[in-house]
């Protein structure tokens, strides 16, 4: 029979190999401040790039949510993407680009990961944008936007399971 102690050991090893091989993500691991606020000309500040932790894109929103805690930077609300059809837009070598007087916000594809209800997944294309949004849309469903090259700049607003992985573009307030 092990002793207490033998076991808290192991338990305490068990959690820190479980929280190295999962998800989980810590504020630690991705460093806000690296983001650059550019303004281009709309009623926030858009972050120059999209969210990365580890080379990874892709994320939940309750991740996000998580992420973001005591932070400056959110996810933009469905208006606040709608104004970036206002300005410029081009698709030129797989990435979209919105400018305006010599500014310009570029959104890369990373493509996206859906849960269905059933918790099946489905894989999404790679050369499109999706991203969330702040707004609730009914349950466990967010609003997100869509940039496709056929569709480009912004698609409609639908809606998308929570627990599905999707890019994360932030703003901040000017």
């Amino acid at each position: 029979m092990k002793k207490l102690s033998e076991s808290l050991k192991e338990s305490r090893f068990v959690d820190l190999i479980n929280k190295k091989f999962t998800r989980e993500t810590r504020k630690e691991e991705i460093n806000l401040q690296r983001l650059k606020p550019i303004d281009i000309g709309t009623s926030v500040l858009w972050a120059d790039n999209d969210l990365c932790e580890g080379g990874n894109y892709l994320f939940t929103f309750d991740e996000v949510t998580n992420i973001l805690k005591d932070s400056e930077w959110r996810l933009p609300t469905v208006s606040e993407v709608r104004k970036l059809k206002r300005h410029k837009k081009y698709f030129r070598d797989g990435k979209y680009i919105f400018t305006k007087k010599g500014t310009s916000l570029t959104f890369y594809p990373h493509g996206y990961i859906n849960v269905l209800p059933s918790g099946k997944t489905e894989q999404g294309e790679d050369v499109v944008v999706v991203g969330w949004t702040a707004d609730v849309a009914i349950n466990d469903y967010m609003r997100m936007y869509v940039m496709d090259p056929d569709e480009f700049p912004v698609d409609a607003f639908p809606i998308m399971n929570k627990n599905s992985l999707l890019s994360v573009r932030l703003v901040k307030d000017k």
